[in-house]
């Protein structure tokens, strides 16, 4: 018991010549702080890095469907696009020009093109050959014309000259059966025969024309018009209309 009494008295009187530094409270503050700031940092780049791993997928996803050009997706879709492009042959200038055809042998040659309605016609031919009687000095002012109203066409053909003129109408038309069908007759038109025909008859007189019309055949009608001088020529020019 007095070893131990004496080692407690030697140990108190060891304590009792030692102090703590005045600044020990401060240091021991500053380390506390010190760590406290080291664990916030550590735990602000660990998240970072986490959500940068998470991202990665994402990332990867999006720019495989954005850019076609290697990846997957790419390739997928350069696949695509490329099998639905449709190639679209150009014309052949040669089927619709109007020259002929140089091709190989039994190609087919452009056809000759149709004039529309109201155009003139590609030559004289047609009055030419319409009439088989003309009288002396008329001559045909321009090519015949055709005009289309509807289902019905006609064709009108012109001759002028010092001496007068005639004028000559084809009217096709599927309704015509009579001559009053033509709806051209004046007022007081008489009746009379062309072609063995049952025609309508008007003799204007020195100040009016005279004309006559009939239906050649179902669906044809002709209508006759001469000036007032050439009435007497009327039925002359009518007889000699050719349409067969």
């Amino acid at each position: 018991m007095d070893l131990e009494n004496e080692l407690r008295q030697a140990m108190a009187e060891h304590v009792t010549e030692m102090s703590a530094p005045r600044t020990l409270a401060s240091e021991a503050k500053r380390r506390h702080h010190r760590t406290v700031r080291r664990r916030a940092s550590f735990a602000v780049g660990a998240a970072g890095v986490i959500a940068a791993v998470a991202m990665i997928p994402a990332y990867q996803s999006i720019h495989s469907q954005t850019v076609g050009a290697d990846g997957p997706g790419g390739k997928k879709q350069d696949q695509h696009a490329t099998g639905t492009q449709s190639v679209v042959p150009s014309p052949t200038i040669g089927d619709r020009s109007g020259s002929p055809s140089n091709g190989p042998k039994g190609s087919r040659s452009p056809a000759k093109p149709k004039h529309s309605p109201g155009s003139q016609g590609p030559d004289l031919g047609i009055a030419k050959s319409l009439l088989g009687y003309l009288p002396q000095g008329l001559i045909p002012s321009k090519p015949c014309g055709t005009a289309q109203a509807g289902s019905k066409e006609t064709t009108t053909c012109r001759w002028n000259g010092p001496g007068g003129w005639v004028e000559v109408r084809l009217i096709h038309a599927s309704g015509l059966k009579t001559p009053a069908d033509l709806k051209l007759a004046p007022p007081l038109a008489k009746h009379d025969t062309v072609h063995g025909h049952p025609a309508l008859r008007s003799d204007g007189g020195p100040a009016l024309p005279s004309q006559v019309m009939w239906i050649e055949r179902k669906g044809l009608g002709v209508w006759v018009e001469v000036s007032p001088s050439l009435g007497s020529s009327l039925t002359h020019v009518a007889d000699g209309v050719n349409v067969t």
